[in-house]
Order: structure tokens, then sequence, then C-alpha cells
């Protein structure tokens, strides 16, 4: 009977390639790893403690946008069942020229929006986590009014998402590690 050297090859390179992968799966539950939104053996979890934590109505447009993005990724439709926690956060903006262009009328700016926040329990009154972020979104000026509006309302859009969905990213690796 005929065979190819390399068929024999490819077999014991699958079989190597089982045995590594079965090895890393038990090394990876032995390390007590677990996944991030996955549930406790009560049911609970981080997607659960997210639910607990109540956000104050902000002020500004910026602090709205970034309260409405936690509040459709972390709440229960209706706000929070129970509220254990108070996130408190302050925004800060600036836009700046990066380019200009002498011989024409567009301009490249950077819109920078930083964001403090602090997670704080209802029951003791006291900061259980801070942290600080960031957000950089580019964006073009014209010579036209209307279309810079809608620019930097874009921008400012683009740069609270980013900036909510990173809060709670931390949030989220914050309550997984107690």
């Amino acid at each position: 009977m005929w065979s190819h050297p390399n068929i024999k090859n490819v077999a014991w390179r699958r079989v190597g390639l089982t045995v590594a992968l079965l090895a890393g799966l038990t090394v990876l539950g032995g390390c007590g790893f677990k996944p991030l939104y996955g549930t406790d053996d009560d049911g609970g979890g981080v997607a659960t403690e997210l639910s607990y934590v109540a956000i104050p109505e902000q002020r500004q447009r910026l602090g709205q946008l970034v309260r409405n993005k936690l509040l459709s990724t972390m709440s229960p439709p209706g706000g929070p069942v129970a509220e254990k926690y108070i996130l408190e956060f302050t925004s800060t903006s600036n836009a700046n020229d990066l380019v200009i262009e002498s011989n024409t009328d567009i301009s490249r700016r950077l819109y920078k929006l930083s964001v403090e926040y602090r997670l704080i329990s209802k029951t003791s009154n006291k900061v259980v986590h801070r942290g600080k972020t960031f957000s950089h979104v580019a964006y073009d000026r014209v010579s036209s009014e209307f279309s810079n509006i809608q620019a930097e309302s874009n921008v400012r859009e683009r740069a609270a998402h980013q900036v909510a969905d990173d809060i709670r990213t931390r949030l989220a690796a914050y309550f997984s590690s107690y």
C-alpha cells in the first residue's frame, strides 16, 4: 500500500496540538481563571454588581452623554434594582488644532475628553474604587459652519462612548477581583 510521508507528519501534528490544547485548558482551570462576565455559584457576578451602580444626573451635555452610555450598558431597563454603589465623575474637554493648511479651508483638530470617576459604597459612604480615563478623537474643520457643528457633535459623542466603555470595563475588572 502506498502512503505519502507527509500524511503521518500531519497526523502527529494534530495529536500534538490536541494534547497541547488539553494541557493548556487544564492549566487555566487550575489557576482560578474565570470569565469576566461569568456568574458565581450563587447566580451573581460582574454583570449583577454593575447593575447595582447608580449614576447621578449630570448638568453638562458631555456628562449626560457619558452617563447615558454607562446606563445603557450597565443598568437593567428602569434603572438599578438595588443601589449598592454611586458612580460620580467629572469630565473636562478641549479641542486643539493639529494641522492647519494655509492654502485650504480645512484644518485637522483633536478633541480631548478626560474623566475622573469615583465608585462610592452606599453602605460605608467610602470610595471603593477610583480612576481616570481619556479619549482623543480627531476630526476636520471645513469652510461650512453647519458641517463643523455636526462634526463637533459627532466627535463629542464618540469620545463620550469611548470613555464610558473604558469606565465600564474598569468597573467590571474591579468587581471581578473582589
